[in-house]
């Protein structure tokens, strides 16, 4: 999980650091999460109206954090759930 030095483990905590950092584009930010029925889907950082305690808000749809097993910046994976 390369040259990125982000120290936090939660993911709000992450994506409040990718969306507020200014060294990094927040629209380069990809999320994979659990969808049930579905599987895994995926959201990018510019889809992302909030980030509260316990939920991400897009404009349809709210995800809890517990749903988020990886998230990319670019192609680089930053954080991925441990199995």
């Amino acid at each position: 999980m390369g040259k990125f030095k982000i120290k936090e483990k939660d993911t709000r905590r992450i994506l409040n650091r990718l969306k507020w950092d200014s060294a990094f584009d927040f629209s380069l930010v990809k999320v994979f999460y659990v969808d049930r029925p579905k599987g895994i889907s995926s959201f990018s950082g510019s889809d992302v109206r909030d980030i509260g305690y316990k939920f991400i808000y897009l404009d349809d749809v709210v995800i809890p954090h517990h749903r988020v097993v990886e998230i990319r910046y670019g192609k680089e994976v930053v954080w991925r759930r441990e199995k």
